[in-house]
């Protein structure tokens, strides 16, 4: 739902992921674009002496951009050695890689754990025989599913960190920490709480800082989200024998129990609100056993974007979707559901899952989407007690490999408005406010192609001086191509403050991805 506001776009990248912004089109359609592999191989994978399991899914690693100094920083969980059969709680801790290109990452040695005399890239948690200190408060316990976040607003916890404690009887226990370089951590003298679930989630957090509201927002699961009223003789109720997942009731929202994402916020990383369910297994577009598993948030102008992790039960799977929301609660598939990033099988490192932790990273005029990829499949490890037996649990180290990847994307190139020959189209725009100086637009043409902008008031008719006949057509490929008139320098002013004005678009064998008036 929207009203006039949205239409207030102001100094905003728009996007054409929906209909929000169109009122009319001709010999128009939408095209959906997906990232594609950088590289043929990971970019980081478990090649020092102390790695033993890197553990690169959802939501174990977490890939920023430091605003401060422009480094691409990398924090990843290493699970520890695993051996067959073997189950839940691992000797999980964190480690710490760099890149200056975004592309070639280096494990600098931090002086804070070393290993067979060995100085390493480690930065907290589990080291064996280790006594918890000021260097290492989580020795003893390691770290899981660490949701790293960089906090503009802060020195001291410019760098803050919210994860589950791995040991055995303290799983899902959530602690924070905070740091000044994202290096050297420091636990709160107090353990968070959400709401009235309390100190305790499920085990899979991404964290993003939203600069508008000052808020850290949380995409995570919650602590009950699988109790529900099945009736008590349903096989699900005892999942844990043979390994079963929780049965499903269809159109039953109040037996929903399936793996989903919930949303929380908070001012001061501690003290969070009650989580609500912003992404569930769908049934018009999802099947059966599919779950989902958790979710990304990144930010283009006013519109969020969802990187969420589905998994398909029976084919023990995952893929990456991408949702969209006006509003970052009330979120919708892009592409009809179809996937973003999917597993590319046959014998790809990446064969059986992926996953998109963090917002993309800018690099030039692309966006670099920092994947996680395995050969395993998801359950690789659910045998012995579980009662479910196959080679990956029975040969771990012969099956199970991690890794981060990079798929690239058109900066903001995530749909496009496409016309192609022998037909040209033509976009109308609702009425829109703004009142910046210069438009620019995402758009690239083929060998011939070109695009022309007009600007209407808002009853339709041609602003004198901003014609389509008046603009100089724009052919090439930009990420922002200034659009101009003939005789005319910049954007007219408003009429009145907040006039709502239209766009024409004309395009001819070209597209269109978004624009933005500054």
């Amino acid at each position: 739902m929207y009203d006039a506001t949205a239409l207030q776009i102001g100094s905003n990248p728009q996007l054409f992921v929906d209909n929000l912004l169109i009122e009319q089109t001709d010999c128009i359609t939408r095209r959906w674009h997906k990232p594609r592999r950088l590289t043929a191989e990971p970019v980081i994978t478990a090649d020092r002496p102390w790695e033993d399991t890197l553990y690169f899914t959802y939501s174990n690693f977490n890939v920023l951009q430091d605003p401060t100094d422009g480094l691409i920083k990398c924090w990843y969980e290493d699970i520890g050695p695993i051996t067959p059969h073997r189950t839940h709680p691992w000797k999980n801790r964190m480690l710490y890689a760099v890149s200056r290109n975004g592309v070639d990452f280096d494990k600098p040695a931090l002086g804070k754990v070393f290993i067979d005399g060995r100085n390493t890239n480690i930065y907290a948690g589990y080291v064996e025989g280790a006594i918890p200190d000021a260097n290492n408060p989580w020795a003893d316990v390691g770290i899981h599913s660490a949701a790293v976040v960089i906090d503009p607003t802060s020195d001291e916890a410019r760098y803050r960190m919210l994860f589950s404690l791995a040991r055995e009887g303290q799983r899902h226990r959530m602690v924070c920490g905070y740091s000044a370089d994202g290096v050297n951590w420091h636990p709160y003298d107090e353990r968070p709480t959400f709401g009235t679930s309390g100190g305790q989630l499920s085990d899979v957090s991404t964290i993003t800082f939203d600069p508008q509201t000052k808020l850290f927002l949380h995409y995570t699961r919650h602590g009950g989200m699988h109790s529900a009223g099945v009736p008590e003789a349903s096989p699900g109720m005892n999942w844990l024998q043979g390994a079963r997942f929780q049965t499903y009731f269809p159109g039953r929202p109040d037996l929903m129990n399936k793996r989903r994402v919930f949303r929380t916020v908070s001012a001061d990383f501690l003290h969070w609100a009650d989580p609500i369910a912003i992404s569930t297994p769908d049934e018009v577009i999802d099947n059966l056993d599919t779950a989902h598993y958790g979710l990304s948030q990144f930010r283009v102008g006013a519109m969020h974007f969802g990187t969420l992790g589905v998994f398909h039960y029976v084919d023990n799977e995952m893929e990456v979707r991408l949702l969209y929301s006006h509003d970052g609660v009330n979120f919708r598939p892009a592409n009809n559901g179809q996937p973003f990033l999917e597993p590319r099988g046959g014998d790809a490192w990446d064969r059986h899952m992926v996953s998109i932790i963090s917002p993309p990273v800018r690099v030039g005029d692309e966006w670099y989407f920092y994947h996680g990829g395995s050969e395993a499949h998801h359950d690789w490890w659910w045998a012995g007690p579980y009662e479910l037996d196959h080679e990956e649990a029975r040969d771990p180290s012969g099956h199970v490999r991690f890794g981060m990847g990079i798929a690239t994307l058109r900066f903001e190139g995530i749909a496009s408005l496409d016309a192609i020959h022998p037909r040209p189209g033509r976009l109308i725009t609702k009425p829109l406010s703004f009142d910046g100086k210069t438009l620019s637009i995402n758009a690239r043409t083929r060998a011939t192609g070109a695009i022309r902008v007009g600007l209407l008031d808002s009853n339709g008719q041609a602003i004198a001086g901003f014609g389509l006949d008046d603009c100089i057509p724009f052919s090439g490929d930009a990420i922002r191509h200034e659009v101009r008139w003939n005789s005319q320098s910049g954007l007219p002013a408003p009429g009145h403050p907040g006039q709502f004005r239209k766009l024409v678009i004309a395009l001819d064998e070209a597209e269109i991805f978004g624009f933005v008036v500054e």
